[in-house]
Formats: structure tokens, sequence, C-alpha cells
């Protein structure tokens, strides 16, 4: 009978260790509900983190355009102090245009022998369709029967 007994107590031992073995292994592992929202969180967080991004850099250049801008006037501010002192000091002697001092926003006009231009060619253009050109490994050598061509110099083979 004591081994019968043994028997039980060793069944219910192994019972009480399968499920403390279980319930620790489900306790890790974490269901597919748990990292989807997990994924949903980051991804809230990404496009938040983006959101902010995006909207510091129109800060950014929207302070930089006010700048630019307050530059801009400081600029004709100082041209204009300097030309009504130049006219004033210099008796007439300076004729500094007020046009200079306005918004003038002007187009360059292009001439028109710039407009049409190619760029550059690389080559010697062939002055036949059978002629190699000038990017040729062979350019400029003579090659004749029997000769083979080394770094620019001939060499009789054989």
């Amino acid at each position: 009978m004591p081994s019968a007994l043994i028997l039980v107590a060793l069944g219910l031992i192994a019972l009480a260790a399968g499920l403390a073995i279980g319930w620790t292994l489900a306790g890790r592992k974490r269901s597919k509900r748990d990292v989807i929202i997990d994924l949903e969180t980051r991804l809230e967080r990404a496009l938040e983190s983006r959101a902010d991004y995006e909207a510091d850099v129109a800060e950014h250049f929207a302070e930089t355009a006010q700048l630019l801008n307050k530059l801009t006037n400081d600029y004709r501010a100082v041209y204009s102090h300097l030309a009504s002192g130049a006219e004033k000091l210099c008796d007439g002697e300076v004729n500094i245009s007020s046009a200079a001092l306005e918004n003038v926003t002007e187009t360059v006009d292009i001439p028109a022998q710039l407009v049409d231009v190619m760029q550059p060619l690389d080559y010697a253009p062939r002055k036949t369709p059978d002629e190699q050109g000038q990017l040729s490994e062979t350019f400029g050598l003579e090659k004749t029967q029997g000769d083979a061509i080394v770094l620019g110099e001939t060499k009789k083979a054989g």
C-alpha cells in the first residue's frame, strides 16, 4: 500500500509542477492582442513625434523668413542712411538713385546666344562613321597585323 500512496503523491506533485510550469509559461507569453496594442501605441507615439518634428520645421522656417525680412529692412535702412549721409556730406558729388531703395524684383534677360548652348563634347568628332572616337582605347594607335598594342606602344607578337 505504501507504494500506491507514493504513486498518488508523486502524481499530485507532478500535476502541481506541471500547473506551475504552465502558469509561468502562459504568463510570459504575450497574447496577439497585447502585441497589437503595443504596436498601435508605438505607432501613435511615432506619428506624434513626426507631427511635432514637422511643426518644429515649419516654425523654424517661418522664423527664418521673418528674420530675413527684418534683415532686408535693416539693410535698406542702413543703405538709406549711408545714401543720405553721402548726399549731405559730399556736396552732391555722389549720385545715388532712390530706385535702389525700393522693392525691386527685376528679371534678368538671358542673351539669345546663351539660351541655346550645348554642353562641350568630351571627344573629338569623327571624320567618318567607321573611324574610332577619341574615347576609344585604341584611338591614335596604328595596329598592323601581328602587332599587339601595349600602353601606347606597339610590340611585335611572337
